[in-house]
């Protein structure tokens, strides 16, 4: 059942109004002012802002997510940001988890662009690293736990510990699809004693590997982790019933389901610039362990 402390007989709107709190307003849009008034400056200094692999730092570890250099790549992390975080903040107020939200956003938004920029450093090579959606991802990590909670408090479907990794899981499966799609499409070659050679069916055959293996642990969460099919039934009946909350579950899953597509491209080459598959996997993965490991403990 709903968590009667929650107000078990307020609309979606009446919740929203009542965690709504005029800082958290300040909060959401300081990052996108951020990231605006970065892309403002000259492209000779926002080139001083960018996390260098030859010479790192950590003031370039901050910085250099709110860096862009194109309108292209500020728009898809502006559109992606304003989905994602906006959808945690609703489904954090109607489940009465306000502060918690709070907590996670101001704690993934101070340490979530260090740890992405310095983890970048562990696959040696030369370059530089910008743009906002490796945190982006930090934040697309903690949606899983967020949805999950929500379903359980307000819609009293499932479990959070049981279905949070549930669609952790399956995040993760269609990340794994995507990137075996852009390997597909794009053969990566290594240097071996100075000439290149070819890993592409290495990485094939390592990703269809853990395919079946996510596959598995999908069903094997979903079967051992859910009530029985009529107590399912009956619960998914009446969350529909309760309408504005199961719409903004589902609206909130369309936006999960649709960003690996986004961030994971099959063509992870855009003009001359190269999407950074391995920070958006790390930050998937970052938000959404330590934000579960957060909330469980």
């Amino acid at each position: 059942m709903p968590d009667d402390s929650l107000g078990a007989g307020e609309s979606l709107w009446q919740a929203l109004r009542r965690g709504f709190r005029p800082i958290d307003v300040l909060l959401i849009a300081s990052v996108p002012v951020a990231i605006l008034a970065v892309f403002a400056l000259p492209p000779a200094i926002r080139e001083t802002l960018v996390f260098q692999y030859s010479d790192p730092t950590i003031r370039t570890a901050f910085t250099a997510p709110f860096v862009h250099f194109d309108r292209g790549h500020l728009l898809v992390n502006l559109v992606g940001y304003s989905l994602v975080v906006p959808i945690l903040y609703a489904l954090s107020l109607d489940a009465g988890d306000d502060w918690e939200f709070r907590v996670v956003f101001v704690a993934l938004l101070a340490s979530a662009p260090i740890l992405l920029s310095y983890l970048n450093l562990t696959i040696v090579r030369s370059g530089v690293t910008f743009g906002f959606s490796g945190v982006l991802m930090a934040y697309y990590g903690y949606l899983p736990l967020v949805v999950a909670k929500h379903a359980a408090t307000r819609l009293s479907l499932g479990r959070p510990r049981t279905a949070a990794p549930l669609l952790f899981f399956f995040g993760l499966l269609l990340v794994t699809i995507q990137v075996l799609r852009a390997v597909v499409t794009n053969p990566v070659t290594v240097a071996v004693d100075g000439a290149p050679a070819s890993v592409t069916w290495v990485l094939l055959a390592t990703l269809a590997e853990v395919v079946v293996l996510l596959v598995l642990v999908i069903v094997l969460y979903a079967v051992y982790g859910t009530t029985s099919r009529e107590r399912l039934g009956d619960s998914l009946r009446a969350a529909f019933e309760r309408g504005g909350r199961a719409d903004l579950s589902i609206v909130a899953l369309l936006v999960f389901v649709a960003m690996p597509f986004v961030t994971f491209p099959a063509d992870p080459i855009a003009g001359q610039r190269v999407f950074n598959l391995y920070v958006h996997f790390v930050g998937y993965a970052l938000g959404f362990i330590s934000t579960y490991v957060y909330h469980t403990l």
